[in-house]
């Protein structure tokens, strides 16, 4: 039997009513009929493993790897995560559960992956503003890394327990801190600027050249207390990874201490 495209799922997409998976902050599945989340770390950690998989596709047998590397019977596990995920998917899109097959397709016998023309992830779309970023120039770069600093309200996989979970978040964070330093760099008035700097080195505590950054934009703006402030921020973060300032920091704060 050949299993055809419901209307339903024809009218989603002929509209534009695409639902989102968010994966980034608190993690939830939205859609024209309903928003969900609360459930356990597993059906994250699934969609998060096909939101990696975007442009090929997540075989069973990684996913299994993935999501229980040390857990036998992971095929039977697969098949019963898969399913209730699918359910979710269809439930926040308005349509019967019995066309999971749809938002989470099987190709080619191969493996799974999104539907692209019924669901999109906050994740691709930061990718895709920092990616049409770093092509771009004037007004344009600045909006594209401005829309992709505010869709990120939190850590990518949050309470996902595994470590390629944890490379991936790292690896987006990095990006954000990157366009948030671009940011500061596009940005001509020191007060904006300097928000920018914070954001970023309260993402990445132990940024020294955006810690020395802050420090030499605290200074041009006559604020000596928060020139102190930076630079004992920026030690107790080194401190508790057992590290100290470098001596190029040492130096600016000297220099900068010495002449406010």
């Amino acid at each position: 039997m050949v299993l055809t495209r419901p209307t339903a799922v024809l009218d989603v997409a002929s509209a534009d009513r695409r639902g989102t998976i968010h994966l980034i902050g608190q993690c939830a599945i939205e859609g024209p009929n309903r928003t969900a989340g609360g459930w356990g770390t597993d059906t994250w950690a699934l969609l998060g493993l096909l939101a990696e998989h975007r442009t090929s596709l997540l075989s069973k047998a990684l996913a299994g790897d993935k999501l229980w590397p040390e857990a036998g019977a992971q095929s039977d596990r697969f098949a019963g995560l898969l399913k209730a995920t699918r359910a979710k998917m269809c439930d926040a899109l308005g349509m019967p559960g019995n066309y999971g097959r749809v938002v989470i397709q099987f190709k080619g016998g191969t493996g799974y992956r999104i539907n692209p023309d019924l669901y999109g992830c906050d994740v691709w779309q930061i990718r895709d503003l920092l990616a049409a970023a770093a092509v771009a120039t004037g007004s344009e770069k600045t909006a594209a890394l401005t829309a992709a600093v505010d869709l990120y309200t939190g850590t990518y996989l949050p309470d996902v327990p595994h470590p390629w979970a944890w490379e991936t978040a790292d690896a987006l964070n990095r990006g954000i801190v990157q366009a948030l330093a671009q940011l500061a760099d596009l940005e001509a008035q020191p007060e904006l600027e300097i928000g920018y700097l914070e954001r970023a080195t309260e993402l990445d505590g132990v940024a020294e050249h955006l810690y020395r950054r802050r420090m030499e934009v605290y200074a041009r703006l006559g604020r000596p207390q928060a020139v102190h402030y930076c630079y004992d921020e920026l030690r107790e973060q080194l401190r508790a990874r057992g590290r100290k300032p470098s001596s190029k920091t040492e130096q600016l704060y000297r220099v900068i201490a010495d002449s406010v």
